[in-house]
């Protein structure tokens, strides 16, 4: 079995992150009943969206051997996590109280369900409110690991897309 490069051991490191994150996410919802907001889950999306990019780039690195297909993952990795730590950030912000959240963040705003459209607008949401905080360890919320752990990845795998690059121009360029 030949070496991992160093784009492909961004990837699974990406990989296992998201897929950690997101297991972490949805234990402390159906084991603690902790119930999420709307950022929360919109967080969660970053996160699944890394792990589909991770997976599709080690899947052409390893099976197709693409090195581009792995530089163009790993690019694409640091973008979705460049969002990923965006959106953490907001929310930390706004649990913080440093600016407000947005309308539908609110505690006990309507759900609508498809379904029974009718019935569903006087009905009400569980969902916390975005400036509450849930959980917190060592005063850090889980959006503020989320911010951590994105902000880590985003250095790596842009890390990785750089060094992609400039191997890919060493090798085009005539000695």
């Amino acid at each position: 079995m030949e070496r991992m490069t160093f784009t492909e051991r961004a990837l699974g490191i990406s990989f296992a992150a998201s897929g950690v994150l997101l297991a972490g996410a949805h234990l402390f919802e159906k084991v603690g009943g902790l119930v999420p907001c709307i950022l929360c889950l919109n967080q969660r999306e970053a996160h699944w969206t890394a792990l589909a990019v991770a997976a599709a780039g080690l899947i052409a690195a390893r099976l197709f051997r693409s090195k581009l297909g792995a530089a163009a993952a790993v690019g694409a990795a640091s973008l979705v996590y460049a969002v990923s730590a965006c959106l953490a950030f907001y929310h930390t912000g706004v649990e913080y109280g440093y600016w407000p959240g947005p309308a539908i963040c609110a505690a006990g705003g309507d759900i609508v369900d498809l379904d029974n459209l009718a019935a569903s607008l006087n009905q009400k949401s569980d969902a916390p409110s975005c400036e509450d905080v849930q959980w917190r360890f060592l005063g850090v919320s889980m959006a503020g690991y989320n911010l951590l752990a994105s902000a880590g990845l985003f250095a790596l795998t842009l890390f990785a897309a750089l060094s992609e690059t400039r191997a890919a121009k060493r090798t085009r360029r005539p000695a």
